[in-house]
C-alpha cells in the first residue's frame, strides 16, 4: 500500500493531500540500517517531502532536508517530477547509541542549531541561476511542527500537518489554505469557519490509522461531509537516480594524477551512492581507459 491522494475543498479554498508508503520507504532506506528512531524520523521528512511536492506541483526537484547538532548530521528527501522519490540520512561518527523513542530534538536539535531547508530545482533551469531554497529554525518537538512552523515563517501559508511513522511504513496529512495564484492573500471571501472545520477532523485522525489504511479510506473517514474533489491519485515510487556517467564524471574531476593515487593506495575506487547503496567500483584498467577517452565499465559490487 503505497500512494498519495490530493484533494481540494472548493467551498473553503483549501487543499489537501495524504500519503501512505510502506514497501517503497522500506526499499528506500534498507541498506542504510538506521536505528528505529532515525528511521521514523526518515519516514516523516520522506512523507512531508513528498506531501509538499504534491501541493506546488513544481515541475523539477523538490528537496526537503534537515541538519542540526545531534547524532544526525544531514537528512535528505527529495522528490522528482511523478512522486519518485529517495532519501538519505548522514550520522555523525560519534553518534553513538541511539534510544528507540529518541525524538527530532535529540536526533537533530539538541543544541537548538538545527535547520529546515526547503530547495526547488527548476526542470531546465539556467545553469546561471541558483534554485529556490527557503531556510527556517527547526522548530518544536516534532517534525509535524518543524513543517508547519516553515510554511508559516517562510511561506506565510497556514498549514495543518499529522505524520505517523513506525519500523512498518509512514503516513501523513497535509491541509493549506489556498492563497490567491501569484501571491500570498487569501481572497476576500475565504471561509475561515470552514478552514477551522477542517483542522478539527485532520486532528481526529489517529496514527494507527495513518499507517495502516489507503489515503482514499483516511479521506473519507475525515472529510466525507465536505464533499472534497480528488485532484490527483497516485503511486510515489524508490528511485535513485544515480548513474555511471555521473560516477565517470566525478573521477575525471578527480584528474588522472588524483585518481590513480587512489588506485595504487586502494587498488580501486569504489563510489558508493548514498541514497541507494549501489557501488560503483573502477581498478586501474577502467581508470586508463575512463582518461584514455573510452567509456570505462563500473563493476558493481551489490
Amino acid at each position: 500500500m503505497d500512494a498519495l491522494q490530493k484533494l481540494l475543498f472548493q467551498r473553503a479554498a483549501v487543499r489537501g493531500e495524504t500519503v501512505v508508503l510502506h514497501d517503497e520507504f522500506s526499499r528506500s532506506v534498507e541498506h542504510q540500517h538506521l536505528p528505529l528512531a532515525v528511521r521514523r524520523l526518515a519516514g516523516e521528512v520522506t512523507a512531508s517531502a513528498l506531501l509538499a511536492a504534491a501541493a506546488l506541483e513544481f515541475d523539477g526537484t523538490v528537496l526537503l532536508q534537515i541538519a542540526g547538532d545531534g547524532p544526525i548530521k544531514l537528512l535528505v528527501a527529495e522528490v522528482r517530477p511523478g512522486l519518485l522519490f529517495r532519501v538519505s540520512v548522514t550520522m555523525r561518527e560519534d553518534a553513538g547509541e541511539i534510544s528507540a523513542d529518541a525524538g527530532m530534538t535529540e536526533l537533530v536539535n539538541a543544541g537548538g542549531r538545527g535547520r529546515c531547508a526547503l530547495i526547488l530545482d527548476q526542470t531546465g533551469r539556467d545553469p546561471d541561476t541558483q534554485p529556490y531554497q527557503g531556510v527556517v529554525s527547526l522548530a518544536g518537538e516534532t517534525f509535524a511542527e518543524a513543517m508547519t512552523n516553515y510554511f508559516a515563517t517562510s511561506e506565510q501559508v497556514e498549514t495543518k500537518i499529522k505524520l505517523a511513522s513506525d519500523e512498518s511504513g509512514v503516513g501523513g496529512l497535509m491541509l493549506q489554505k489556498m492563497p490567491l495564484l501569484g501571491g500570498k492573500a487569501l481572497p476576500e471571501d475565504f471561509d475561515e469557519e470552514g478552514w477551522q472545520r477542517l483542522k478539527i477532523f485532520a486532528d481526529t485522525v489517529k496514527s494507527e490509522e495513518l499507517l495502516t489504511l489507503d489515503p482514499e479510506e483516511i479521506n473519507r473517514r475525515l472529510f466525507w461531509e465536505e464533499s472534497p474533489n480528488v485532484t490527483l491519485e497516485a503511486r510515489p515510487e524508490f528511485k535513485c537516480r544515480c548513474s555511471d556517467e555521473g560516477v565517470r564524471s566525478m573521477i575525471l574531476s578527480l584528474g588522472r594524477e588524483e585518481a590513480e593515487a587512489i588506485i595504487a593506495e586502494r587498488g580501486s575506487i569504489d563510489i558508493t551512492c548514498h541514497f541507494c547503496g549501489q557501488v560503483r567500483s573502477f581498478d586501474s584498467a577502467d581508470v586508463a581507459s575512463l582518461f584514455a577517452g573510452a567509456p570505462a565499465q563500473p563493476r558493481t559490487l551489490n
